[in-house]
């Protein structure tokens, strides 16, 4: 029979990784937006169509399409067609969308833009005697930058390219900041 000594290290490391298990087991990690701080009362939604406030064609609806596409992928609230049905209404209002040009080429001409979408969105809930603003950003915002090739004449196709990138990800922050109470 073989005898194992072990010394003083042994038994702190053993110790330090028994509490490190114990810790991170309790400590309530989860995954984001797969937890919801709003009230399970709230079933059926309605997405309002985007306000567009801004000179930009079709933004209104690129969003309003987004943000709806996420709320189904998620799975959370039965989407529903008007605000009568609704046990919640979550409506926005774009408020800018700016373009920049962000990097240039040697001869001073823009490579690369930024595109910036900033807008006043709200989460009511309608199940009370009077509908109560749950969560409400005034300023929420989503950018993205593109590739532009100053010799191309398709640069209409990436701005067009990257605006719906960029409502994807505005409808994908969106739905995890309301979800997640931030």
């Amino acid at each position: 029979m073989k005898t194992v000594v072990r010394g003083p290290w042994s038994v702190v490391r053993g110790s330090l990784l028994a509490l490190g298990v114990l810790a991170a087991g309790g400590c309530g990690y989860k995954l984001v937006g797969e937890s919801s701080t709003l009230p399970a009362k709230l079933q059926k939604l309605y997405v309002a169509p985007f306000v567009n406030q801004t000179g930009r064609a079709e933004l209104d609806q690129r969003l309003t399409d987004a943000v709806t596409q996420e709320w189904v992928r998620r799975g959370r609230f039965q989407l529903v067609s008007s605000s009568e049905q609704a046990d919640a209404v979550l409506s926005g209002t774009v408020t800018a969308a700016v373009t920049a040009p962000v990097q240039f080429d040697s001869v001073g001409r823009a490579t690369q833009y930024q595109l910036t979408v900033m807008a006043d969105v709200q989460f009511v809930d309608r199940t009370g005697a009077k509908p109560v603003v749950i969560w409400r950003d005034q300023h929420f915002s989503r950018s993205t930058a593109y590739q532009v090739d100053v010799n191309a004449i398709n640069y209409f196709d990436q701005s067009v390219e990257a605006m719906d990138t960029l409502s994807r990800d505005f409808a994908r922050g969106l739905v995890v900041t309301i979800l997640e109470g931030f």
